[in-house]
């Protein structure tokens, strides 16, 4: 009876977005808001309330505004017990904000986020979609602009698409160039298409919905991640416009804020992108040192840049000074805590860290978890030398579609496992792979059980995920031990290899039917 009941649920909600499909893009729209204007009510109150220092400290952006505020007074804020994890650049960045009152600085940057993550997820979502037929000669594309063909008849028993297709002149090629519909073509064809809509709305919602916990909570603690994504999906949108210089000048600033997306270079690389590497590596020189240099002098720069070495880079790399603490969900937190005698739990009386309790499974020692870091490390890089080929240098190559999507979704998990240290909140860039995975799900034609394993994975990180965040205070943190993020970045990398591995791909048209003409990604 449950069953039916959701099948008769499932029948009235198609075909109330077939019927109305602005109007439920609107109605999703709307909730989005409400739940964001609620988080930034919650926020609000939560930093109204001073910390344990008497001062309004609740969130990351108050903590940080101390230390902001006192590097543009000259203080070194690498050094002693101030730890700030970015480069100066970041401190540049969020002056504006720091310099006003605390609540209002703090709910200026909060929204200033609600933007970016908006555009990135439009961003990721345009990156999924197809685009043109790019085999055509350009010659061949302007006769067929100065010349359209005429519709011709079509024999009786073609049924009610083919008609369609008659009616409004298109050709099977420009018909199926685009799986993911734009704005202007949604809900104007006829319900075909509306149907074929619905499937990628779903897609959209479905994606949104898995990546909405680590969003909203970067938005409750105001930390800097939802503009890393920014900075990553505005890179990757300059480089589908082929503005690659501007491309390279975004990742560098992402890379100049946090380390991690310089994986994107080593992408970059490997599909040979000269221009795209040149201007990051002139980015690298602009925002690390010139910016800053300008902003603080070169000798307080300087310092500056030594002390943020010794502590983000040195410290983990260099003397293997590794953070098992359970918020780690990286693959080198998840390891040690684990597999080695090391603590899960850490507490800090007098500023002094002291382990407290220690929930690892055996202890294989360090030289060997080491090892295992390093070896899963070689098969991530491997994987993404034998899985990423979708070609994008040359001048008719695409720069989107769904595999394209999905070779940078794989950079972006590479960002979470194998970083020094990954917190929850740092997997708001999980919304590039589950964009592409939810749109492979709507659109690709798959087979049937690699469908199922991927409709599986994103259950199964929407509970890993989500779940943690409904316990109880306690059980969160043991939840998050036993690596309940990492076991879902995991499940979400195999998704996508597997995804990049099925070479017989096909993408439905924009009418969603499985009968109607098709194309065929080329490998």
């Amino acid at each position: 009876m449950r069953v039916l009941s959701f099948s008769r649920f499932a029948t009235w909600f198609r075909a109330t977005h077939t019927a109305n499909p602005r109007g439920s893009r609107i109605a999703f729209l709307a909730v989005l808001t409400a739940i964001v204007l609620l988080m930034s009510v919650k926020y609000a109150v939560k930093i109204a309330k001073p910390g344990d220092s008497g001062q309004q400290s609740r969130s990351a952006f108050l903590r940080w505004r101390q230390m902001v505020n006192g590097v543009f007074a000259g203080e070194n804020i690498y050094v002693g017990v101030n730890e700030y994890p970015n480069p100066p650049i970041m401190a540049v960045l969020l002056r504006p904000f720091t310099a006003l009152p605390p609540t209002v600085g703090a709910l200026t940057w909060f929204y200033t986020k609600v933007l970016l993550a908006v555009l990135s997820a439009v961003w990721a979502f345009r990156l999924c979609r197809g685009q043109p037929n790019l085999s055509v000669s350009s010659e061949e594309r302007g006769k067929d602009q100065r010349q359209p063909t005429p519709p011709s008849p079509l024999p009786k028993g073609k049924g009610e698409l083919a008609r369609e297709v008659s009616e409004i002149g298109t050709t099977r090629r420009d018909r199926s160039f685009s799986p993911f519909p734009s704005g202007r073509g949604d809900g104007g064809v006829g319900s075909s298409q509306n149907a074929g809509g619905f499937a990628l709305d779903l897609a959209r919602a479905v994606a949104i919905m898995l990546c909405l916990p680590p969003l909203l909570g970067d938005l409750s603690h105001n930390n800097v991640n939802i503009f890393i994504l920014f900075l990553v999906m505005g890179c990757l949108e300059a480089f589908r416009r082929r503005l690659d210089t501007l491309a390279g000048l975004t990742l560098a600033l992402a890379i100049a804020c946090k380390v991690t997306p310089a994986l994107f270079v080593a992408y970059f690389a490997w599909k040979r992108c000269w221009r795209v590497l040149g201007a990051t590596f002139v980015g690298l020189a602009l925002w690390l040192a010139v910016v800053p240099g300008l902003t603080f002098g070169w000798n307080h720069n300087r310092e500056l840049m030594e002390g943020w070495y010794a502590l983000m880079v040195e410290r983990p790399l260099l003397k293997g000074e590794i953070t098992t603490e359970h918020p780690n969900q990286a693959v080198t937190g998840f390891v040690y805590r684990l597999f080695t005698y090391s603590p899960s739990y850490i507490v800090y009386p007098d500023n002094i860290p002291t382990p407290a309790e220690y929930h690892n499974l055996t202890d294989i020692g360090r030289p060997a978890a080491w090892v295992i870091v390093k070896a899963l490390t070689a098969c991530f890089a491997l994987a993404v030398v034998f899985l990423c080929r979708w070609p994008v240098r040359g001048p008719n190559d695409a720069r989107q579609g769904w595999r394209f999507a999905t070779e940078c979704g794989l950079i972006c998990l590479g960002m979470l496992l194998f970083s020094e240290r990954t917190w929850k909140h740092h997997a708001v860039v999980l919304l590039l792979p589950l964009a592409a995975l939810t749109y492979a799900v709507a659109v690709v034609e798959l087979p049937r059980r690699v469908r199922a394993f991927l409709i599986g994975v994103l259950v199964a990180s929407f509970v890993l995920m989500a779940g943690p965040g409904m316990l109880a205070g306690r059980a969160a943190d043991l939840a998050m031990v036993y690596g309940t993020h990492t076991i879902a970045f995991v499940l979400q990398t195999l998704a996508l290899g597997t995804l990049l591995a099925c070479r017989s791909g096909r993408v439905n048209d924009v009418c969603g039917s499985r009968s109607a003409a098709r194309e065929t990604i080329p490998i």
